[in-house]
């Protein structure tokens, strides 16, 4: 079952990059057709070609095969919860006095679309990877209920969103206007909401001018808001 998602692994942390497969392949001095060849087979390569490959997007060949990190002995590497160190593949790193505390957030595999609308994720599913973010993001939320999916799309570029970011947000999180992850007619979407609750109409907003607003009634069981964004990394090439 590990070995079978090898590629799917793979292939998250290359888009995230904005890496084709075809870059990919020559960086390991490989062709675009044997690295084809090994996707369509589920072939893991030799292990000098993933330590390479762990190498090139800065993780462990452990996590490649199984989608664990390395994990520490005092357990401090734990999902949602804040770090008293710095972790990377080459052991912990105490942290310095001036530096910020960090919590560690699973990336789901649901691709949140700025643009056309993928489909919902149901039931539960293994994390593809963590990215970590200051404490202060999310500063009075329950870090439990933060979870990272990445971007695709460019209908959020006019807030700095773009396709092959990672957005951060907390699940069930609502409170004010802003930035949000919803599920609209079944497709999952990253927007800014505006709640106007004299007219119980929600106001779906673009960042990109090329997009029209939405305009849903509260009361429309087609819209689910499924969390408030509380921040993203930038993964894109340019």
């Amino acid at each position: 079952m590990f070995m079978g998602k090898f590629w799917n692994r793979v292939d998250f942390l290359r888009e995230s990059q904005g890496m084709t497969q075809a870059r990919l392949a020559k960086k390991l001095n490989k062709s675009s057709r044997t690295v084809e060849d090994w996707k369509k087979r589920k072939y893991v390569p030799t292990g000098d070609v993933c330590v390479s490959i762990a190498k090139l997007f800065d993780t462990s060949v452990e996590f490649l095969i199984t989608g664990d990190e390395l994990s520490l002995k005092d357990d401090s590497f734990i999902v949602g919860e804040p770090l008293d160190s710095v972790y990377t593949v080459k052991g912990p790193v105490e942290l310095l006095d001036d530096e910020e505390a960090t919590i560690v957030v699973p990336i789901v595999p649901q691709v949140l679309s700025a643009g056309l609308g993928e489909e919902f994720l149901e039931g539960s599913y293994e994390s593809v990877g963590r990215v970590r973010i200051l404490e202060r993001m999310a500063r009075g939320i329950d870090h439990a209920s933060l979870v990272a999916a990445i971007v695709k799309g460019d209908s959020m570029t006019g807030v700095q969103i773009f396709s092959g970011d990672v957005v951060i947000f907390a699940r069930g999180h609502i409170d004010e206007n802003g930035i949000y992850v919803i599920s609209l007619y079944g497709e999952v979407k990253v927007k800014r909401l505006e709640f106007r609750a004299g007219d119980q109409m929600i106001f779906i907003h673009s960042e990109n001018n090329r997009y029209s607003v939405e305009e849903i009634p509260m009361t429309n069981d087609n819209l689910v808001i499924l969390g408030k964004v509380v921040g993203w990394v930038h993964c894109h090439p340019y």
